[in-house]
């Protein structure tokens, strides 16, 4: 029953383009509590010549996504090249 309802309120939300962070509540921890995952803000990312592109924050993911594709490369694996790009 619960993933039937799960399922419906799924197929029905889209979510934003951009996220919009509306502070509200009054409890004194809903203000530092903002959504992080999705677009921020619209900008043109920079592309670089390789068919992989990084961007990163420079967090633990970004960087364990780094070390694998070194680690692509220097086996030899030609198509983990990449250009990486940190977000601001």
């Amino acid at each position: 029953n619960n993933i039937r309802r799960t399922l419906a309120m799924t197929s029905q939300y889209t979510p934003p383009k951009v996220w919009v962070h509306e502070k509200k509540g009054d409890n004194e921890f809903a203000n530092i509590n903002a959504p992080v995952s999705g677009s921020r803000f619209d900008k043109e990312l920079p592309v670089g010549k390789h068919a992989l592109q990084l961007y990163s924050y420079g967090t633990p993911n970004g960087a364990k996504v780094t070390i694998l594709l070194e680690e692509l490369l220097a086996i030899g694996v030609k198509e983990a090249e990449y250009d990486a790009h940190v977000i601001p």
